[in-house]
């Protein structure tokens, strides 16, 4: 989760459109609201588990399993970062900034 903060910030202190701030605020917003309700839903659910999966054959050493929020704002960022596909590539990439 520092991670994807982490880039949340790094986003925005880079991009100086204001339409932009908006949007990385809006992934920020996901990560908090879905961190809230974590406890309720669990970290981690069949879709999360099985692109785990996937995703550690096919990234291998690089990858890092997601929860189910970190997926979520993951989305949301990879959507805003000029509309990205959301792949096993993107997403490590993502996890590693």
């Amino acid at each position: 989760m520092l991670r994807i903060l982490m880039l949340l910030i790094f986003s925005v202190l880079i991009r100086s459109e204001a339409n932009y701030f908006g949007n990385l605020f809006k992934c920020n917003d996901i990560l908090i609201k879905c961190k809230e309700t974590e406890v309720e839903i669990g970290i981690n659910n069949k879709i999360v588990n099985g692109l785990s999966q996937i995703c550690s054959q096919y990234i291998g050493i690089k990858w890092s399993n997601v929860t189910h929020c970190e997926l979520e704002a993951i989305k949301c960022l990879l959507t805003q970062m000029n509309g990205l596909e959301v792949n096993c590539e993107n997403i490590a990439d993502v996890m590693h900034l």
